[in-house]
């Protein structure tokens, strides 16, 4: 799917497709990905960062103790050079993180043979069809929107957030902006198809009187600038952090700075489009952006031969999981919405989702159940997926007539949390991106007991800011755990490398959250310092589980995989 929502939600793409095989003659334009083999002869040095990266970039990574390694570094411009000679062939965009080009083949009756000119390159190591022939999408009519009165006697602050106020109040996010505290300073990287009306909507106004739409770009279509065209998906995003209709509407950031990058074509589903990504995260990064807010998800293409698999939703994979782990290791706060597939057959969370650092977000309804449409996880390699859950259905946001609407998506539960965390790093600018995800992943309610389908749960971002406002960015009461091994076939051994005020106890639950096991079987304390024990997981069938382990107000939660004996 090109947007995190699903056909009950605000847009639905009607796919009309075919493929054509690149040995196919055709006259629309394709793409490959051309993969470098080396950065030789490099005009660029690690020594001297500001050649390529932003003063605030490399502020940022000196602030967080975060290095310059070989990713910084720009492909050979000489490498490139000489591709483009060959003819018949466009630069789209280059991957310093992969060292890799897309190029566009202008006349692909000659395609193959142009590929085959690239690969005969000496400094190439692949070329890979990214598109296929493209034809025109037709954008389904709105659904699951609705009118939104407000009623009643309500709380004088309920009434200046109106409608708007349960998506934020869920999370205690009001009580951040009580301080004052509205995203200032902050810059958050919106990723998405296009902000039709943005420019000219009342609820941004204050937005562009004050210069705080800071760029636009468009990675789609670098050469036509269609940001404020082709699509309404961005400007219902934005609209949940940046939107401001008094009564009606106040998003979670509305004093934050926004920079527009229109990433995704709504007239085709193809591996490009990550490619797209890719290079719009990697300019956030050399721009000293500070989060990402990306309500997209990439599973089944136009052409089947690109589709994932639920195995390669192991954040090291596909290009954008990988690249979205990257740039949350350089210091960006990675937002992405997990996905509205839960009612379909594929079910599970979409790419760039399942990144490494990557905060997924699901979808609750305003009672903080599960929506039926947000997708499961976790990431195939056992890594909790969502990490945790905002108000994704029924929410509020501005329309195309200056009024507000209602509707489904963990596209818009991903902005919501976007918003409130570039609010908690507002309160706290000297924490670390890492420090600001792990004090908001650990006040979500079951952090402690996380599932399938609800992750760590819905966080509490007063309690956020409590952890942070402490000498430590986390709260205490974790306990310093060992467990092997790991894989287990039989028994795990655990060491408690701490006195605690209780005799330890523990939980296996499986990643449904249904309990399997319990006990104490602890020896100790040992020496006065720490505790050891065995827990018997024999019984268990292969998979993976989480060991909880408790000692009055001490806790951790760790993950351990059963193997078969």
């Amino acid at each position: 799917m090109n947007f995190n929502h699903t056909k009950f939600a605000l847009l639905g793409l009607i796919f009309q497709l075919s493929f054509v095989s690149l040995s196919s003659a055709q006259t629309a334009p394709g793409m490959v990905w051309v993969q470098f083999a080396n950065k030789h002869n490099s005009l660029y040095s690690l020594q001297q960062p500001s050649e390529y990266l932003s003063l605030s970039t490399i502020n940022r990574r000196l602030k967080e103790g975060i290095g310059f390694d070989s990713l910084d570094l720009p492909v050979n411009p000489e490498y490139v050079s000489a591709m483009i000679a060959l003819g018949n062939m466009e630069l789209h965009h280059k991957s310093k993180w992969f060292n890799a080009a897309t190029v566009r083949i202008v006349d692909t009756a000659m395609m193959q043979t142009t590929i085959d000119a690239i690969r005969a390159l000496s400094f190439v190591a692949d070329v890979k069809s990214v598109t296929s022939r493209r034809f025109s999408h037709e954008i389904d009519k709105e659904v699951g929107m609705t009118d939104t009165r407000s009623g009643g006697d309500v709380l004088e602050e309920e009434q200046e957030y109106g409608p708007s106020f349960r998506q934020i109040s869920m999370l205690n996010g009001h009580l951040l902006h009580r301080l004052g505290y509205t995203g200032k300073g902050r810059k958050i990287a919106v990723f998405d198809a296009g902000w039709i009306r943005t420019d000219i909507l009342p609820a941004f106004g204050h937005l562009y009187e004050e210069g705080r739409i800071v760029e636009i770009k468009d990675f789609v279509s670098p050469n036509e600038i269609a940001v404020y065209g082709k699509s309404t998906h961005g400007t219902f995003v934005l609209s949940h952090m940046a939107g401001l209709i008094p009564d009606s509407l106040i998003g979670t950031a509305p004093g934050a700075s926004y920079y527009l990058f229109r990433t995704e074509n709504v007239e085709g589903e193809y591996l490009v489009e990550e490619d797209n990504w890719v290079a719009a995260a990697e300019y956030a990064d050399s721009i000293g952006v500070d989060l990402i807010n990306s309500s997209l998800g990439y599973s089944l293409f136009d052409d089947p031969s690109m589709n994932h698999s639920y195995s390669d939703m192991n954040g090291q994979s596909t290009r954008s999981s990988i690249a979205a782990g990257i740039a949350s290791r350089k210091g960006i706060l990675v937002v992405n919405s997990a996905g509205n597939s839960g009612s379909s057959a594929w079910r599970y969370i979409t790419a760039p989702s399942d990144g490494k650092g990557v905060m997924a977000v699901g979808s609750v309804n305003s009672e903080e159940q599960h929506s039926f449409f947000s997708s499961y996880g976790p990431a195939s390699d056992g890594d909790v997926k969502p990490n945790v859950m905002t108000m994704g259905e029924q929410t509020v946001f501005a329309d195309m007539d200056s009024t507000i609407r209602k509707g489904n998506g963990t596209s818009f539960s991903a902005p919501i949390l976007t918003g409130l965390a570039a609010c908690l790093w507002e309160a706290f600018p000297e924490r670390s991106s890492k420090e600001i995800f792990r004090a908001i992943e650990q006040s979500a309610h079951l952090y402690f007991m996380p599932n399938d389908s609800m992750g760590h749960g819905i966080p509490d971002f007063w309690k956020a800011f409590e952890f942070l406002r402490s000498s430590n960015a986390v709260p205490a009461g974790e306990l310093n755990v060992q467990v092997f091994p790991n894989p287990s076939n039989g028994f795990l051994s655990v060491i408690i490398n701490q006195r605690t005020t209780e005799s330890p106890r523990y939980e296996v639950r499986d990643y449904a959250g249904r309990l399997v096991l319990t006990g104490t079987g602890f020896t100790g304390p040992i020496d006065q310092d720490y505790y050891q024990g065995k827990i018997d997981v024999s019984s268990l069938s292969s998979g993976l589980y989480f060991l909880i382990l408790d000692a009055g107000d001490d806790r951790s939660v760790l993950r351990f995989e059963k193997m078969t004996p």
